[in-house]
């Protein structure tokens, strides 16, 4: 009798398990599907599978036990990535004891609790970048993360992403030279002048050379400067003006270093000179509103059709919040892009796929394709009118928003 118990529970559990893991399917009914890495499917259905897009296209046999989701009158596109968004942070952003901090690890002050990874998720944002704050010259590692999660180690996918490096005035805001007083404070430091902010870079760079080739191995921020001089980390400028876009084109040329431009307000002004050195652009807000005293003298040049610019030119464009103090809804952004110029199907792109690939994950994210991570919109209408909204956001295959 009891080898009999034992058999039934065993079947049970295998029943409950099995029944559990239809449960689990989701399909999607959409009356337009916008994949972005193809041709848009009409009258479609996703199939979502163990967190990710098991099925997609318009011949889908949906499972019986499949959970269905209605949006058979509604746009469905893949979340959102945004390359530079409002750091969902405990503290400061920047280690100001010392100008140059590579070594540095903004993922180790992630809040899985932040009200800020809230308001990101409503604007349909499913992946973002979040950079070490921009006061130092090099500032420290990048991490890529999803919005939500109960742990901030669960939040990551992929941790030192990016080197943080400021060629703009932000390193030598507040800085002032000692005079006729100690040096009490470390408010006291260089950079104080543009051209401060180059020699500490080319310096920082210079040591790393030299100690790649010593027998040291002492010095984690040096080890961190060499990984990106191998190309092992992607250099990401903060650059604003053309004269230092230009100053950053040639640095990277001596170095041979792979980099990645941000903000670059004033990219319209060199636009082919990046696009021959097929460098990418990450773009703040085109509607540009300097959130500090640094970007008010740097960012007022602004060109509203700075990447449609960009785009004719080649380069690789994308559209993000440029971790100003609100999260920039990047839908309204890449609207208003197109609205001034930009193609349709590169501002689509400038949110999705593009940013993807700047940092380095376009076989996760960016698309509707199969095999990717179920990342979805589901939206009342076209993503670049003024009047559509988001109505369901589902990340990792669960709806972590629903519009009221």
């Amino acid at each position: 009798m009891r080898r009999y118990a034992i058999l039934l529970i065993f079947l049970s559990l295998v029943l409950i398990s099995g029944a559990r893991g239809q449960a689990d399917i989701i399909a999607i009914k959409a009356g337009k599907i916008l994949t972005i890495s193809g041709d848009p499917i009409k009258d479609g259905v996703i199939l979502v599978e163990n967190a990710r897009i098991a099925e997609i296209g318009t011949e889908i046999e949906i499972p019986e036990n499949a959970s269905i989701i209605d949006a058979s009158q509604k746009v469905v596109m893949p979340g959102l990535v945004d390359a530079s968004a409002v750091p969902p942070v405990r503290g400061d952003l920047n280690e100001q004891s010392s100008e140059i901090t590579p070594a540095l690890r903004i993922s180790s002050a992630l809040d899985p609790q932040s009200k800020v990874l809230k308001r990101i998720v409503q604007t349909g944002v499913t992946t973002l970048y979040v950079s070490p704050g921009w006061r130092n010259v090099i500032g420290g590692l990048g991490v890529v993360i999803k919005p939500t999660a109960k742990t901030a180690q669960k939040m990551i996918i992929k941790d030192d992403a990016a080197l943080t490096v400021v060629m703009g005035l932000d390193p030598i805001s507040g800085n002032r030279i000692p005079w006729r007083e100690p040096p009490t404070n470390f408010y006291y430091r260089r950079p104080t002048t543009r051209m401060a902010i180059i020699w500490m870079l080319r310096k920082s760079l210079f040591d790393a050379q030299q100690y790649a080739t010593s027998k040291k191995k002492e010095d984690p921020g040096l080890q961190i400067l060499c990984s990106a001089l191998e190309d092992e980390i992607p250099i990401r400028l903060n650059v604003r003006r053309a004269i230092n876009i230009r100053t950053a084109l040639k640095l990277a040329e001596e170095h041979d270093l792979k980099i990645i431009l941000d903000e670059c307000t004033e990219g319209y002004k060199v636009a082919e000179e990046i696009a021959q050195k097929n460098v990418p652009v990450v773009l703040g807000p085109f509607y540009y509103y300097p959130g500090s005293s640094s970007q008010y003298r740097e960012g007022r040049e602004v060109n509203w059709n700075n990447a449609g610019i960009l785009a004719k030119a080649g380069v690789k464009v994308a559209l993000a919040s440029g971790a100003q103090s609100q999260p920039i809804d990047l839908l309204t952004a890449a609207t208003f892009a197109v609205r001034h110029g930009m193609p349709r199907d590169k501002a689509l792109k400038a949110i999705t796929t593009t940013p993807a690939e700047i940092l380095g994950i376009p076989d996760r994210v960016g698309s509707l394709e199969k095999g990717k991570d179920a990342d979805i919109l589901i939206l009342s209408g076209d993503p670049l009118k003024v009047t559509t909204r988001i109505e369901r956001v589902i990340l990792n295959g669960k709806t972590v928003h629903k519009a009221d």
